[in-house]
């Protein structure tokens, strides 16, 4: 909880302190801003989320990624006028198709995650009938063994 309320101060902080060039600057070096903010907000929250194990580190890889693609974007603006160029896109609409495709590789890489994750609970339930089955069988033999000998204890 300090650590979210002392996240949340230093956001505060430095939005107060770039308030004023964000009301001079251009549109694009706004985007370009929102941005880099945004990507360092994923990768703050990522690297959070590993340490308090709440996150695994098999899953964290792709956020990193995304985070610093959007870095990248935001601090080397040349490579979406690129992209731009090749696509014939106007610039924010290069920035939301970059976004989109990196969220898109993220929902994948889970969608695989919870395939696997449905096929081991498949075998666990499995393995879990089996050893049921295996219990009542083990119980019906100690049954029939105790009403075969009435007077003799039968250790569990």
């Amino acid at each position: 909880m300090k650590k979210g309320l002392f996240a949340c101060v230093v956001l505060a902080v430095a939005a107060w302190l770039c308030w004023p060039w964000l009301t001079t600057a251009s549109q694009i070096n706004r985007i370009r801003f929102l941005m880099g903010a945004v990507s360092l907000g994923v990768f703050l929250i990522t690297i959070l989320a590993i340490r308090s194990y709440k996150l695994r580190e098999k899953y964290a890889v792709l956020w990193l990624m995304t985070a610093a693609m959007i870095t990248l974007v935001a601090l080397f603006p040349h490579l979406v006028d690129v992209t731009r160029e090749w696509f014939g896109m106007q610039y924010v609409t290069s920035v939301v198709a970059v976004i989109f495709i990196f969220l898109v590789l993220v929902s994948f890489h889970f969608s695989i995650a919870l395939s696997a994750l449905n096929d081991k609970a498949a075998a666990i339930a499995s393995r879990c009938a089996m050893l049921e089955a295996r219990i009542q069988e083990l119980e019906q033999k100690i049954s029939v063994v105790r009403s075969n000998h009435p007077n003799e204890r039968i250790k569990p």
